[in-house]
């Protein structure tokens, strides 16, 4: 189906949606002047990504573009004086950054660091003295010799690459390799004297160790001194001093399932961890400092709105934002005096912006159930208001599964000129320990606004498993997968049958990731399904397993691993139960993932084909678990719906200059 139809005005086109541009990495001023963003596009059409750096007014005013679009300019840091800004770049050896300052006022980059590479977590000790940043250690001239002879044999698990702390003196330009060797530095913070960091660890740099025992290190600056504090499960993630440089905080995980969901302390001279958030209702996201320390500021979700707290060092908790419907995406950032802030925010029917508010010291003076024209919280940029304008209804709705199991989704409506009942696609999220929030959700990965605009509804639920309903709900899978959050989706989508808003005809099943698998998953428990899109998933539990990059994160849902115990992996496996598949289905991933490895999708593909199922399969040269590749999401979210058109019977995307194939592969 090529899209013949004369294209509507108010149709989300594919053009628009994949090269769109979104902010992120928002940095207040210490002083709260001046807001420093960083914009870049969702795609990028060559090797190398490009972005800039803008700076806005908080009061009001023009948003003003600091660097060229030239390169890729990332990470803004105010300086804690707030004359200086340092960022990241790559204009010296694209694709490779260096540490870079420029004035307040703007003028030339100046370059102060010199060496390139895989540079991340800028930041400034807290007297302004350094400039610290994580740096994975660069390719030895050996190296570079023997890859340019290709005699480059690689011994698996051997000659690891470890990112270490770098710490640069402004005066002279002086930079150092501070962490020891062999340590693999995955986050760190300053404490509030310049004179020590902490340092969250683990002993290779593999990511699946992040589902393991790590550690919190101390690192003196001056006399080099490391000393390992304490050891959590999973990570010690968003780690953040307290004002008296007496206490850690961090997030870490409440249950069995390695995420983190909650906040916790620990005294740096020794002692247990502490709660701080037990029986919280929701998932923390984001922990940062408030007020240098005094106190800490949290990005909790709630059901599918993000909250922001102030919060205690005793884990007193009091409402920061007046805003609390919609998300917030990453961190918040505030002044000195911890009474502006910004972030980027979003709701399911307003793009990405940053928008901006004021928290007085007394918080009983905000109204908590205003809306984002109030007074205190109001928008800083407007990237897209043409796509904006375009955006179809999102509703928040609730619905029964198993007896007592109340489950909570997203139901993104077309609008008003068609009538129900609507074909209904449903797309489940990814993780499983994440959500769909009241957000965005129009890319290459999120495509309910692109097919409602075109006049199919679509669910999207967040079943048991999911981020934003407090730890248990989180929890819920552990030897159980694939059973209650199955159950929770044909609920949701009974529901909407019943409400009537869903044709029971006309239904579609997706996903990307986890919702991949419970894609694959459901064609094989059911045929009520008339097609069904199967992105980056796995099909068998225990080759994915041994094939993806974080096997032991299957610890958190089973209780052994498929080697000690196959039987619970094949049981809940969708390659054991092929045979049953009916459903059309469209699968896609990345030659490149690592993640879940693209012989998932083979493996599934084949098996099909070989029983003569009607399957096609698109791969993506170059592609890791996520797509950057311009024309790759251009082709990928073209055939998600021009598939769901042809099998559901709604209007087709409009007509690229490729027409699309769906033709069995």
């Amino acid at each position: 189906m090529t899209g013949e139809k004369e294209m509507r005005s108010d149709l989300l086109t594919v053009d628009e949606l994949v090269t769109m541009r979104r902010p992120s990495d928002v940095h207040m001023s210490p002083d709260g002047g001046l807001v420093a963003y960083v914009v870049r596009p969702v795609s990028r059409e060559g090797e190398h990504w490009e972005s800039s750096i803008w700076i806005v007014p908080f009061d009001g005013g023009e948003p003003r573009q600091f660097t060229s679009r030239l390169w890729h300019d990332e990470q803004p840091r105010w300086s804690p004086d707030g004359r200086l800004l340092a960022f990241l770049s790559d204009r010296a050896e694209r694709g490779k950054a260096s540490v870079y300052v420029m004035p307040r006022d703007g003028g030339e980059a100046i370059r102060v660091f010199e060496q390139s590479g895989e540079i991340a977590e800028l930041r400034w000790a807290p007297d302004g003295r350094y400039l610290s940043f994580l740096m994975v250690e660069p390719e030895t001239e050996e190296e570079k010799q023997r890859r340019e002879r290709r005699d480059d044999a690689w011994v698996w698990d051997t000659n690891w690459k470890y990112r270490r702390l770098w710490i640069l003196d402004l005066a002279t330009r002086q930079a150092c390799l501070v962490s020891p060797e062999r340590v693999q530095v995955w986050g760190y913070a300053w404490a509030p004297d310049s004179r020590r960091v902490a340092l969250a660890i683990s002993w290779s740099p593999r990511v699946d160790d992040l589902n393991r025992e790590t550690a919190v290190a101390e690192l003196e600056v001056e006399g080099g001194s490391f000393r390992e504090l304490f050891r959590v499960r999973g990570l010690a993630e968003d780690l953040v001093w307290s004002a008296d440089g007496e206490w850690l905080a961090y997030r870490g995980p409440a249950g069995r399932v390695v995420h983190g969901e909650y906040v916790f302390r620990r005294r740096v001279d020794g002692g247990e961890a502490e709660c701080l958030t037990p029986s919280y209702p929701g998932t923390v996201e984001h922990l940062g400092p408030y007020r240098g320390g005094e106190q800490l500021v949290m990005v909790g979700y709630e059901g599918v709105n993000a909250r922001v707290y102030r919060l205690g060092w005793d884990g007193e908790r009091q409402l920061l934002c007046p805003r609390v419907e919609g998300s917030w995406h990453g961190p918040v950032s505030g002044s000195a005096d911890g009474e502006r802030w910004a972030g980027v925010w979003s709701d399911g029917e307003h793009v990405p912006d940053v928008w901006g508010w004021r928290a007085p010291h007394d918080i009983s003076q905000f109204d908590p159930l205003k809306g984002s024209d109030s007074e205190e919280f109001h928008r800083l940029t407007q990237l897209h208001a043409e796509i904006e304008a375009k955006l179809c209804p999102v509703r928040v709705i609730e619905w029964q599964s198993d007896p007592g199991v109340q489950v909570q989704g997203l139901l993104v409506l077309p609008r008003g000129e068609v009538k129900p009942p609507y074909p209904l696609v449903v797309q489940i999220h990814g993780g499983p320990t994440s959500l769909w929030a009241n957000e965005f959700a129009a890319s290459w990965h999120d495509w309910a606004q692109p097919l409602a605009s075109r006049g199919c509804a679509v669910l999207l639920p967040n079943p048991r498993g999911s981020t934003g309903r407090g730890t248990e709900w989180v929890n819920a899978l552990f030897g159980d997968v694939a059973g209650g959050e199955f159950r929770d989706v044909l609920a949701g989508v009974d529901f909407l049958v019943a409400q009537g808003l869903a044709d029971p005809q006309r239904l579609g099943v997706s996903g990307w990731s986890w919702g991949g698998y419970l894609t694959a998953w459901t064609v094989t428990q059911t045929n009520r399904f008339r097609a069904a899109f199967m992105g980056a998933g796995l099909c068998n539990l225990i080759s994915d397993n041994n094939l993806g990059d974080i096997p032991s994160a299957n610890l958190s849902y089973f209780a052994q691993t498929p080697s000690e115990d196959p039987e619970p992996y094949w049981e809940r496996s969708p390659i054991r139960y092929v045979s049953r598949v009916s459903t059309p289905i469209l699968i896609a991933h990345g030659e490149e993932d690592e993640r879940v490895s693209v012989c998932e999708s083979i493996q599934f593909y084949r098996a099909l084909q070989l029983l003569g199922k009607p399957a096609t399969l698109v791969t993506y040269p170059r592609e890791k678990h996520g797509f950057e590749e311009r024309q790759h999401q251009r082709d990928l979210l073209t055939r998600i719906l021009a598939w769901f058109a042809e099998h559901l019977d709604f209007p087709a995307p409009e007509r690229t200059a490729a027409p699309v194939s769906l033709a069995a592969q």
